[in-house]
């Protein structure tokens, strides 16, 4: 075979290619492409470093709040019971008002039967009260009358009293006839 390909040889024209001549716009386009080509490889290995910046910032950041959490849980378990205890106590709180609801009520009918009967004896008293005074105005109009009688009878019998002057200081006696008297008009 290697025979057959040497008889071949002779007979082949060795051809070998030339490049075309370029425009400046084919050159400008074929530099374009090769620059963009390589840009596109940066991007790419930039956006694979960036990929792997980002997991292991999540890989940390995983683990901070891994952390915050195993300190959390404690809160957590604490605050579940202090919720769990005021539920207890306003349960407790509910029964007691409850039952004192009935106390109350209780209270209430008492205090109001008091003071109804209060109100009873004021009444009472307001109505003694109002006979005492109009007794008493009797017995003042009768005492007034008595009294007026007397003082008739005695002027009649003349054995009225005079009247005793005190002792009048001199000015106060000065000061008293120095004054005009007055005399009514009636």
């Amino acid at each position: 075979m290697l025979f057959f390909q040497l008889a071949a040889a002779a007979d082949t024209i060795l051809v070998r290619q030339v490049p075309l001549v370029r425009t400046g716009f084919e050159q400008f386009v074929f530099v374009v492409s090769g620059l963009t080509s390589l840009m596109a490889l940066v991007l790419v290995v930039v956006a694979i470093v960036l990929l792997l910046s980002l997991r292991a910032k999540a890989e940390e950041t995983r683990g901070k709040l891994d952390e915050l959490l195993a300190e959390l849980r404690p809160l957590t378990r604490n605050a579940n019971t202090m919720v769990e205890d005021a539920s207890r106590m306003a349960r407790n709180v509910n029964e007691v008002v409850e039952r004192s609801r009935d106390t109350v009520k209780f209270a209430d009918a008492r205090v109001r039967r008091s003071v109804t009967a209060l109100t009873d004896r004021v009444d009472d008293l307001s109505d003694l009260l109002g006979r005492v005074h109009t007794a008493a105005e009797r017995v003042e109009t009768v005492a007034t009358t008595t009294v007026a009688g007397i003082k008739f009878g005695a002027r009649a019998l003349g054995i009225t009293r005079k009247k005793k002057r005190g002792k009048v200081s001199r000015k106060v006696e000065k000061a008293l006839k120095e004054r005009p008297r007055l005399r009514r008009k009636d």
